[in-house]
């Protein structure tokens, strides 16, 4: 009977708060640039995997370009994996060679 009454209440609460569009959000704007590549180098380092390598990371409007080596094709992949998934990203100019 307590979970039915809650739901009701919190049922009722969200109605009346009504909801939330888009248009009543304020717009974040998109990094660009040096913010856009220190996003993309911060994540780079915090990778277990690609941290060690200590990639360089350069930024130019939406674009990021990554420079550096790695041990393994597989890692500059990962990287530019990584650097795809930074929101803002455009382009991923991925200059990284493997060692093997």
């Amino acid at each position: 009977m307590k979970l039915a009454r809650l739901i009701l209440v919190s049922s009722a609460f969200v109605f009346a708060m009504g909801t939330v569009s888009a248009a009543d959000t304020p717009a974040i704007p998109a990094l660009t640039g040096d913010a856009l590549a220190a996003a993309v180098k911060g994540n780079l380092d915090n990778d277990l995997v690609l941290q060690k390598f200590n990639l360089k990371v350069k930024g130019k409007e939406a674009d990021v370009t990554i420079e550096g080596s790695v041990d393994e094709g597989e890692q500059m992949a990962r990287a530019g994996n990584v650097a795809e998934q930074v929101k803002g990203v455009r382009y991923v100019f991925n200059n990284i060679v493997p060692k093997n």
